[in-house]
């Protein structure tokens, strides 16, 4: 994916002007004393991209990440390294370094490989595989017991469970192994779009339709119901990120 520098001003977080000030995470203490220092870098910084402790747009200061860790500034170079061609970061004219914002064209594609996958994904429960819809049914339960404790922390993973069941009636491996490579991008716009909380309970309630014309053996109205659900987390999104697009002209 490719990182843009040209984003709507009003997604843009507090920080202070050193960038200096970092949110905490977990040190490195409980880390293997046989995994190098710039692999356990790596993965503590993206772990926090990914859940939302690093926010976009906040400024990555390499002295203060590397204080954080207690490791030199070489291992949090590579590290932020890999996260930019990873897409994660991005690394703008003066070596400033910032928590990516997604661009209009990262959240699209990725909501279109989305829309593709579980469309056939869909197809292939009803066919082939009815035994994983009591398991949908089940990760829609947890995700309303999530809405009534207000643990957005485990709505998100119960939801990203329910599209993984999804998927896994592709039964396909090399295409399991081709979502890994989006997995992250995808753990992101799903934490974002769910800090919405009419999204949230919207998007609960659509999961439980969703099932409901699976159990019917309704395919195509399944698959309508689904890509009107996507549509609704890629205009969240978009919203957050971009100026409507009346403005995009000037972005």
């Amino acid at each position: 994916m490719r990182s843009s520098t040209k984003v709507a001003q009003a997604a843009r977080p507090k920080a202070s002007a050193d960038g200096e000030s970092l949110p905490d995470m977990p040190e490195l203490n409980d880390v293997s004393a046989y995994v190098p220092l710039r692999v356990a870098v790596l993965q503590r910084l993206k772990a926090a991209i990914v859940n939302g402790t690093l926010v976009p747009g906040l400024l990555l200061s390499e002295n203060a990440i590397a204080a954080k860790f207690s490791v030199s500034r070489t291992p949090v170079r590579e590290a932020i390294r890999a996260l930019e061609q990873e897409g994660l970061v991005s690394v703008l004219p003066g070596r400033k370094v910032i928590v990516s914002m997604p661009t209009l064209e990262d959240i699209r594609e990725i909501y279109d490989v989305r829309l593709i996958l579980e469309a056939e994904a869909m197809r292939r429960i009803v066919s082939h595989h009815p035994d994983l819809i009591p398991k949908l049914r089940a990760a829609v339960e947890c995700q309303r017991e999530a809405l009534r404790e207000d643990d957005r922390a485990h709505l998100r993973r119960i939801n990203a469970e329910f599209h993984k069941l999804i998927t896994s009636g592709l039964k396909n491996s090399r295409l399991d192994q081709s979502l890994e490579a989006v997995h992250d991008s995808i753990s992101r716009f799903r934490l974002y779009s769910l800090e919405d909380e009419s999204w949230a309970e919207k998007g609960v309630a659509e999961h439980d339709q969703l099932i409901s014309f699976l159990e019917k053996g309704d395919v195509e109205g399944a698959i309508s119901l689904l890509e009107q659900h996507l549509k609704t987390a890629q205009q969240i999104l978009e919203d957050r990120f971009w100026r409507r697009r009346d403005d995009e002209k000037q972005i």
